[in-house]
């Protein structure tokens, strides 16, 4: 097939026009002294270990100008006082440092990206060095390079991210934040929401004792709130992509689906609450949830047909997980208590090995406002 005729290779040639037209059009990266010193950088950082990001500025005309023995004077560089002591320094064709300035870089990497590609000007490239070897590089106000992070700062929050194999373990610390009040608020009905209630159905009785028994009615469709907060609790925690809703090839959809670092290994989290909620106008109780036939057995076999139809679609999803939070009045045992696989239909059970029911996340409102 001609590439002409070929749609995938014309899209892959849209999604880079811009990159392939820098390139052509300036070609400063595909010159000799700078894939030389490129080369030179890297190598230098995997000898001389650090734990912080560099900056290292050079005119257009100096890396032109490259020196032979670039390798050497890049070792004195990177082991010289100046630079050791200085986030950013500029150099010259022969990599002595002409200026240096210790500036703390931007929080974010975001801004981080944006400042350093400020500095690449017309006639200066920027080479931005990590401390795991990797190195990004700026020019003409455009970014470059094979490195993820842009500060020590987020990469270290990255590094302090958990795995998916410590869901379980970030799932406790969830529990915890449950029990403060700015989390659990948000799922409830405000005192001024239960008073309107009161004023619409029991207007004649005793204001303190309506607020108090009815103090655990959760707001309308309370299972997207709790979603959302667990979702972004993951999100923010754990060194995995983290997906909402996605549909699969049934229409069926997975309210939270995880993707291990490496892309290839597929979780998912259904979400479900018992309790009670208020109607979307606020003046009546709408839904009320126990946990039979709510969790056991309906829910069980929801995760475990997904997982089916994920192996079916050729997924390679390892584990499906039913996570229910328990706004109920009463304190009452775990909703997933006395499953087993005859809670669901006989062809599912070889399925039931990959579903894991998660202990309840009670959620109450300790001190409502």
């Amino acid at each position: 097939m001609k590439f002409s005729d070929n749609p995938q290779f014309k899209g892959y040639l849209a999604e880079k026009k811009q990159d392939i037209y820098q390139r052509t059009s300036d070609g400063v990266q595909e010159t000799e002294p700078f894939q030389r010193l490129l080369s030179i950088l890297a190598q230098c950082r995997r000898k001389v270990e650090e734990q912080d990001f560099r900056l290292i500025l050079i005119s257009k005309e100096d890396l032109s100008n490259l020196c032979a023995d670039a390798d050497t004077k890049a070792m004195n560089l990177f082991r010289h006082m100046t630079f050791l002591t200085n986030r950013t320094v500029l150099v010259d064709s022969d990599l002595t440092i002409q200026n240096s300035n210790n500036d703390p870089f931007p929080d974010s990497d975001n801004d981080a990206r944006h400042y350093f590609a400020s500095l690449a000007t017309d006639d200066m490239v920027v080479f931005h060095v990590a401390p795991n070897a990797t190195v990004n590089f700026f020019i003409d106000g455009n970014d470059y390079g094979d490195g993820i992070f842009y500060t020590r700062d987020t990469l270290t929050r990255y590094e302090e991210l958990r795995t998916i194999e410590q869901l379980k373990e970030v799932l406790d610390d969830y529990r915890i934040k449950l029990t403060r009040q700015d989390t659990y608020l948000k799922f409830f009905v405000t005192k001024a929401g239960l008073r309107a209630l009161r004023s619409l159905t029991s207007p004649d009785g005793d204001e303190r004792t309506f607020l108090e028994n009815n103090k655990h009615l959760l707001n309308n469709k309370p299972e997207e709130l709790f979603r959302e907060d667990i979702r972004n609790y993951i999100n923010e925690h754990m060194k995995i992509v983290v997906t909402r809703e996605v549909t699969m090839e049934n229409l069926d959809r997975l309210d939270i689906e995880l993707t291990d670092e490496e892309g290839k290994d597929l979780y998912f989290i259904e979400i479900k609450w018992v309790g009670e909620s208020i109607g979307p106008n606020g003046d009546k109780k709408a839904t009320k949830f126990n946990a039979q036939p709510r969790i056991k057995p309906n829910a069980v076999r929801q995760v475990i047909s997904y997982i089916d139809e994920l192996l079916k679609e050729d997924k390679n999803v390892k584990l499906g997980y039913l996570a229910v939070f328990d706004a109920r009045k009463e304190d009452l045992e775990d909703t997933g208590t006395g499953i087993t696989e005859d809670d669901v239909p006989e062809n599912l059970h070889q399925h039931f090995h990959r579903f894991v029911k998660l202990p309840d996340f009670r959620v109450k409102n300790i001190n409502p406002r």
